[in-house]
């Protein structure tokens, strides 16, 4: 069993991001999530969309998070992979990028809807949760299936330390790993490029000023927040993506372990950064989260 050293420069630059991330992440997500389950006023398209987004990052920073904070500031911690806990977080990990590259698309989708075709919309709500609910099922089946392809390599005799496969770290592209960066770059690179293409679309549209299109400063504006929302996820996620690669595709050494360390605290990193977003950028996330401010310092006082 291959183990390497992490610095103490990685511990020191991991760490906060990954405090933020649980605490900042928890906080802002929880409220998307609990605004769209009180308040019947948003049961629309975008709010879904952005809901179940927020599903992801909460996921990501709650439940994957933590098992990345607890191993780079205390390796002793490998004893977590006798547990339960293993699987779990390659599950949940799984999941909820798949899920938000899944979403991205279809969030374009809904964007150009309303802004190029406001009048006869494709998309509908009811439609929206449909196509949701087939990528929630698409999601799970697909983490489960991970979790069965690493769990066969846990018992085939493989020299990589089992808490690696679940912290999604790869050391040589055995068979578990072709097929996870396969799918991974994959979905990350269909999801990239179809949303592209629809917001490049979208833009020249709104350029041109032609008959139809949406000319509402407010819906500009949601298209906007959901074009930088995508450009967060990708550039955040991509050094962890280009790690991977480089480690495969190689001899995997002691620093790639530490990069990899480095590009998964910038990937969680933007869960915590989206809600963000959402309240500089949406007039009514800024006012939850006010509203929410107000709230706890009340209580604290």
């Amino acid at each position: 069993m291959q183990h390497y050293e992490q610095y103490a420069a990685t511990t020191a630059f991991v760490s906060p991001l990954y405090i933020l991330t649980m605490v900042l992440g928890a906080l802002g997500n929880g409220m998307v999530i609990y605004s769209y389950s009180t308040d019947k006023s948003i049961h629309q398209t975008f709010y879904f969309l952005i809901t179940n987004l927020a599903i992801a990052d909460l996921l990501i920073s709650l439940l994957f998070t933590p098992m990345l904070f607890i191993y780079r500031v205390y390796a002793q911690a490998e004893l977590i992979a006798y547990t339960p806990v293993c699987e779990i977080s390659l599950f949940l990990s799984m999941f909820s990028i798949s899920l938000m590259y899944m979403v991205f698309p279809l969030l374009a989708y809904h964007r150009k809807d309303v802004m190029l075709r406001p009048q006869h919309p494709r998309l509908s709500l009811v439609q929206a949760r449909l196509v949701v609910y087939i990528f929630w099922f698409l999601c799970i089946f697909a983490a489960a299936f991970m979790v069965l392809m690493a769990r066969i390599e846990f018992t085939s005799g493989d020299p990589t330390p089992k808490l690696y496969r679940c912290l999604l770290i790869n050391q040589r592209l055995d068979s578990y790993a072709k097929i996870f960066l396969g799918y991974s770059a994959s979905l990350y690179g269909l999801s990239i490029i179809v949303t592209a293409l629809i917001y490049i679309q979208i833009f020249r549209a709104l350029g041109t000023h032609l008959e139809g299109v949406n000319g509402s400063a407010d819906e500009r504006h949601v298209t906007k927040l959901c074009f930088w929302v995508a450009i967060v996820y990708t550039a955040f996620w991509t050094p962890f993506l280009l790690v991977q690669l480089g480690g495969v595709f190689g001899t995997y050494t002691e620093l790639h372990f530490n990069l990899h360390a480095c590009s998964s605290g910038i990937g969680v990193i933007g869960s915590a950064v989206n809600p963000v977003l959402y309240a500089i950028m949406n007039p009514y996330y800024r006012l939850r989260l006010r509203d929410l401010f107000k709230r706890l310092t009340f209580r604290s006082e």
